[in-house]
């Protein structure tokens, strides 16, 4: 059994590096014009979070990513 995952959206990157952030992940960090996005990494994820975002914030909208995930991932019989 294999697992098909149906994300959002892509980030784009050139071959000189560099990448476009569609806009309603800038929205959704608070990112207006020219700044920073906090982040978190692993070997198989990123996270991006909000300056001013709360460790307790930040593991509500892990819950509900997870969920998320789950609902979006469907299980193809091979």
């Amino acid at each position: 059994m294999s697992e098909e995952r149906r994300p959002i959206g892509y980030i784009k990157s050139t071959e000189a590096g560099k990448t476009h952030l569609p806009s309603i992940i800038r929205k959704e960090v608070g990112l207006e014009g020219a700044g920073k996005i906090p982040y978190y990494l692993d070997a198989n994820c990123v996270l991006l979070v909000r300056k001013d975002a709360t460790l307790e914030d930040i593991l509500l909208g892990l819950d509900v990513l997870k969920a998320d995930l789950n609902l979006r991932t469907t299980k193809k019989e091979e």
